[in-house]
């Protein structure tokens, strides 16, 4: 009996502890803060991500800023919005994300095209499943970009290595 009431009273110190220390409240990196943080939400918040197209593409990769809210929702926004190879130019995305495991999540993004006189000429259409690392402050994943014509014919499909680094608060 003696032991029973020992292991409560343990578990409840051990529950009632405060996360933060004098060094994690001076911790600007925002390491602490992550590994406090649950792991249903790891993907939230600001990413520089680097997209990598297939050598057969011809295209080199782009960098991309990328928010993940704790709503479920995500917005985008890529280099190289306007092309002139086809002249078009792409908003910033739109979208949401869903975690599958402990720390991966899948998301489904949507951008506009329009020709430069402000026309819409389609969609850009991005799945993916992205892995965050151990320690929160990268992640690794594949995804599969559609671009579609305003009558929801695939004009081009291709997958996508994506890399992405939080973004976290620096003092000045």
């Amino acid at each position: 009996m003696h032991k029973d009431v020992l292991l409560i009273l343990m578990t409840i110190v051990f529950l009632a502890a405060p996360v933060t220390t004098a060094s994690a409240q001076n911790d600007t990196s925002g390491v602490t803060a992550l590994k406090n943080a649950p792991k249903a939400q790891a993907v939230v918040g600001s990413w520089v991500e680097t997209v990598t197209f297939p050598p057969g593409t011809g295209r080199p990769p782009l960098t991309s800023l990328v928010t993940f809210h704790d709503d479920a929702t995500m917005t985008c926004s890529d280099q190289g919005s306007v092309t002139l190879s086809d002249p078009s130019v792409f908003t910033p995305c739109h979208g949401v994300w869903t975690r599958l495991m402990q720390r991966d999540f899948a998301y489904t993004q949507l951008e506009l095209i329009s020709d430069l006189s402000g026309n819409l000429a389609g969609y850009l259409k991005v799945r993916g499943i992205y892995t965050v690392s151990a320690s929160g402050h990268d992640y690794t994943g594949t995804s599969v970009a559609q671009i579609f014509d305003t009558n929801d014919n695939v004009l081009f499909e291709v997958e996508v290595a994506n890399a992405g680094h939080r973004i976290v608060v620096e003092l000045p």
